[in-house]
């Protein structure tokens, strides 16, 4: 397992086989390995912060296609969604990994949307009283 360590400003890494990282201050954290690279769960989180362009396959006339903005706003994400025209913004935001769960106010209903985020692209799913739907993205916008 690679642990990054900052002495003097300068990363230093250290194999060990403890399955925690050690941050400057020689906390420890889990890490996860991903494409063959062991990183923190805080540089994957990253991956999801930006644009997506996102469709969301069966859905009714006006909520087909938008935009998802995914920001981090200190220890947590926001998250926007432009669509028919309209701005919604997303509540109870939780992030694990790649994976963003969010609710939305949609014409008075919640709809639960879970997503997950590889490389460019975004997949997952929204659920409401209607139904569910499957969504596909591709990054349009990368921060950070």
């Amino acid at each position: 397992m690679k642990i990054a360590i900052k002495f003097y400003g300068w990363p230093v890494v250290l194999i060990l086989l403890t399955g925690f990282s050690v941050h400057g201050n020689l906390i420890m954290t889990p890490t996860t390995i991903e494409n063959n690279v062991w990183t923190s769960p805080e540089t994957m989180k990253d991956n999801l912060v930006g644009g997506w362009s996102y469709t969301v396959e069966g859905a009714p006339q006006g909520y087909e296609k938008g935009l998802l903005m995914i920001i981090r706003d200190g220890d947590g994400y926001k998250v926007q969604i432009q669509v028919g025209g309209g701005t919604l913004l997303g509540e109870d935001v939780k992030v694990k990994g790649n994976t963003i769960d969010f609710e939305v106010m949609v014409e008075g209903g919640r709809v639960s949307v879970n997503l997950t985020a590889k490389g460019e692209t975004i997949s997952g799913k929204s659920t409401s009283s209607e139904g569910s739907y499957n969504i596909e993205g591709t990054k349009t916008l990368s921060m950070g």
